[in-house]
């Protein structure tokens, strides 16, 4: 469509059909003033996190297994002793590779977390963990030099 003819309602009526499909695309992208929780990402098959911490003072909260009465133990803080609420067994809070861990809970929604370990012949406590619900990610913090 040159400068030098006019347009047909015809061509009007294309050039206004692209411009709304281009702006069906185009209005999810566009930036809003509230930008916190923003991805691009399709939720059923997201990797990208919204919320994340990094390294064991910050990880989430635990659920180890007492091996005497194999009760839940709770340790909210990773400077915690283990304590079970059970029986009289009590672990210092540098024992916690020692017991089995059942799960890891989510700071953010208070699910249970996937948690592994990446390194198993070096760490005995998990390296990392996600939680599918609200896509909080926990990292250990390596530093292997």
């Amino acid at each position: 469509m040159s400068g030098d003819r006019e347009q047909s309602p015809e061509d009007r009526s294309v050039v206004e059909t692209l411009r709304s499909v281009v702006n069906l695309l185009v209005d999810p992208l566009r930036a809003e003033d509230d930008l916190q929780h923003f991805t691009l990402a399709i939720p059923e098959a997201q990797t990208t996190t919204v919320h994340g911490d990094v390294g064991w003072p910050r990880r989430p909260p635990a659920t180890l297994a007492c091996p005497d009465c194999d009760t839940d133990i709770q340790q909210f803080d990773w400077r915690d002793d283990l304590d079970c609420p059970r029986c009289t067994a009590r672990f210092a809070y540098d024992e916690f590779g020692d017991l089995d861990l059942l799960y890891l809970t989510c700071p953010v929604c208070e699910s249970r977390m996937k948690h592994g370990r990446r390194h198993p012949s070096v760490f005995d406590v998990p390296e990392w963990a996600s939680c599918v619900n609200c896509q909080y990610h926990w990292e250990f913090a390596h530093d292997f030099d």
